[in-house]
């Protein structure tokens, strides 16, 4: 039985599974939302089972229910079903978890990280979509104002979208909690990332691996911050999008393949920095940092096949010095300096995770995402630590359009999103 982090996703090889809640609250009641029709069509207590069929509750609907589902009779037009909850009271009990059913018995659970999710009111505890298939995900997204805010987030009309009064009709409207942060979620399915010239290149030496294995070079005398340059044999990976003319040279790069520990070289003394992934694999990737305890810290990967992407590594602290693997093909770490990442100055567009930098004034910016998934930005000072945690400019799912206050830089901006976004500098 396998527990997933916030985030983990897999996939299904079964059409018909089961959904099980077990969250403990005050005034829950549990849903199931179709997302892609025109109308948010819902399943709950006060409609049992969905225009089609294809999703039934058989039994509670509160903090305990159980959702069956039919996925070869799901409509046509529907991507994605989301289960979630609601509260009358902010906050979730120890041990509440969501349970994932397959045809030989339970698959997996996701637990709850309640201790972090005290002010919230409604929570998507999951969601199955389409992907070459169909898809399981751990989620975990939090909102203070309750059903009618997350309803609001999947395109739906609280007022005509059919949900039992679990929550205070005079809850005020507010903005979705980070609960899923990007310290605690990973990057969707086959995501890519962008990158451009940003640092400037050092001295070259050389990290490889074979079957697994990842052995640095003896350190380079130039000291922190020397440049490492990979020697391997040609390997077929994702452009990324838009086509980059010249990258920036890593600070190391390691070769491996399969499951691995991997210690490496830090691109920085101190403070956060980039690391660059790319899998080559067809089955999970998935890529945590370690604390000193080897205690899995930051989910930095969690995908399914091929995959590249940057994320960004001790920006609210620490000091890692090992990354734990699990693959079933080649892949590649490279290590960057936060210098290394693409300059926010006009429009800047991309696909997929990326970490860019901002150093103008404080401004307006205006966000788009088109994707399924999580969009996720948040901002961090570029020295790192306790403090660096500038704020969250948006936090929610699937497509948006909108606009926040960016800090003063200069700042790293770490985006999580699984479709191509554009950030866009307003002007006075």
């Amino acid at each position: 039985m396998r527990t997933f982090a916030m985030g983990e996703k897999t996939k299904l090889d079964d059409s018909a599974i089961g959904v099980e809640f077990d969250v403990s609250g005050e005034g829950l009641a549990a849903y199931c939302f179709s997302v892609g029709t025109a109308d948010l069509d819902v399943v709950c207590t006060a409609r049992p089972a969905s225009l089609t069929s294809a999703v039934a509750l058989v039994a509670g609907g509160t903090g305990t229910a159980e959702f069956h589902v039919d996925l070869s009779a799901v409509d046509d037009a529907v991507d994605r079903l989301v289960f979630a909850i609601g509260a009358q009271a902010p906050g979730f009990g120890a041990g509440s978890l969501i349970r994932l059913l397959g045809a030989d018995g339970e698959i997996g659970r996701f637990v709850l990280p309640v201790a972090d999710l005290t002010r919230e009111r409604a929570l998507i505890l999951a969601e199955v979509y389409r992907r070459d298939g169909w898809r399981f995900g751990a989620v975990g997204q939090g909102y203070e104002a309750g059903v009618k805010e997350l309803v609001r987030d999947l395109g739906g009309d609280p007022e005509q979208t059919l949900i039992v009064a679990a929550v205070p009709a005079d809850a005020e409207p507010v903005r979705p909690s980070p609960a899923a942060t990007p310290d605690e979620v990973g990057s969707d399915d086959e995501t890519a990332a962008d990158a451009e010239p940003g640092a400037e290149p050092g001295p070259v030496a050389s990290i490889a691996a074979d079957e697994g294995e990842a052995e640095p070079a003896a350190p380079s005398e130039a000291g922190a911050g020397a440049g490492v340059r990979m020697e391997a044999e040609p390997v077929s990976v994702p452009e990324l999008a838009p086509a980059v003319e010249e990258p920036p040279v890593p600070a190391a790069v390691y070769d491996g393949r399969g499951d691995k520990v991997l210690s490496i070289t830090r691109p920085v003394e101190a403070g956060p920095f980039l690391v660059e992934l790319d899998a080559r694999g067809s089955d999970n990737f998935v890529v945590w940092t370690l604390d000193a305890d080897l205690e899995t810290d930051k989910l930095l990967a969690n995908a399914i096949g091929a995959y590249r992407g940057r994320a960004l590594v001790d920006e609210r602290g620490g000091h890692t010095s090992r990354l734990k693997i699990e693959a079933d093909g080649e892949w590649t770490v490279r290590l960057l300096a936060p210098e290394a990442a693409r300059t926010l100055t006009d429009r800047l567009t991309g696909n997929g995770p990326e970490t860019v930098r901002w150093t103008g004034p404080r401004t307006v910016l205006a966000m788009t995402h088109a994707g399924v998934s999580n969009f996720i930005v948040g901002t961090f000072a570029e020295h790192g630590g306790d403090e660096a945690y500038l704020g969250t400019l948006a936090n929610t799912i699937g497509d948006y359009e909108g606009e926040s206050i960016l800090p003063k830089g200069p700042c790293l901006i770490e985006l999580e999103a699984d479709g191509d976004w554009s950030l866009t500098p307003v002007a006075d």
